[in-house]
């Protein structure tokens, strides 16, 4: 009897460990694709995140048009292995302030390159001027132009800017894991 309620814990012992490894080392080893910053100003590059082979990272301005008040926001995600863009980039774009998520789109880049431009106006709720590409499930720029949001987005204060990125390499190529990144934005008036 000893020996056989032996052998259970043994068995039981085997099953716990496997079953902490296929749920909880996934997560440990993965963990290092989530990574934020904030307090780092306009015009930086964030920390690299490894995807597959490639180092990825996002180059991110914000910029405050003087004559217009129009605000865009310029982000690339980029391979610093190479200097090269990330092809064909999916992105979640939140913009929050203090107290709201003000704005929530997905936009997609054929070439990794992401410029919007956010039109003030009383619009709501706000309308975007962009091409909206099916296979993507998300907007796309016009090639003359920025992908366009006309509505009450910004105005002076301090915003927070989300960019997940969902996808990469295709059109249709999601990410098992976003990259998530975090930008602060303030605005004068």
């Amino acid at each position: 009897m000893y020996n056989h309620m032996q052998s259970v814990c043994h068995n039981l012992t085997s099953i716990i460990f496997s079953l902490f490894s296929v749920v909880l080392i996934p997560f440990i080893f993965n963990s290092n694709i989530h990574i934020f910053g904030a307090e780092l100003g306009d015009g930086h590059n964030m920390p690299m995140v490894s995807l597959g082979d490639r180092n990825a990272m996002i180059d991110f301005n914000s910029i405050q048009l003087p004559a217009t008040n129009n605000v865009q926001l310029d982000f690339t995600l980029m391979d610093n292995k190479t200097g090269n863009n990330i092809q064909h980039t999916t992105y979640l774009v939140t913009i929050s302030n203090e107290t709201q998520r003000l704005f929530t789109e997905t936009v997609h880049s054929h070439d990794g390159h992401i410029l919007m431009e956010f039109v003030p106006s009383p619009l709501e709720p706000y309308k975007i001027n962009a091409n909206f590409d099916t296979l993507s499930a998300s907007y796309v720029a016009d090639y003359s132009g920025p992908i366009k949001v006309i509505g009450n987005i910004f105005s002076p204060g301090n915003y927070t800017v989300s960019l997940e990125v969902t996808g990469v390499d295709f059109d249709n190529l999601f990410l098992p894991t976003p990259l998530e990144f975090e930008f602060p934005v303030s605005l004068n008036s």
